[in-house]
């Protein structure tokens, strides 16, 4: 399985069993279409942090720089 190039929240989502379902249910998307992320998608952002309970620049810092 490719690593997801110093994304450690694609990391997370590929590593934690069922959470890749989980998000694809949540978002309306498949899993195999979340698993295929390298990093979160920016129009899915947001509510992949409200849904793992993390803050926006921990999912995607390039868009939401640290406070």
């Amino acid at each position: 399985m490719p690593k997801a190039e110093g994304n450690p929240v694609a990391e997370m989502i590929r590593e934690q069993r069922g959470l890749a379902a989980a998000i694809g249910k949540e978002l309306g998307i498949s899993r195999s279409a979340v698993w295929m992320w390298r990093k979160v998608p920016a129009q899915h952002a947001i509510k992949v942090a409200k849904f793992l309970g993390l803050p926006r620049y921990k999912v995607r810092p390039d868009l939401y720089p640290y406070p």
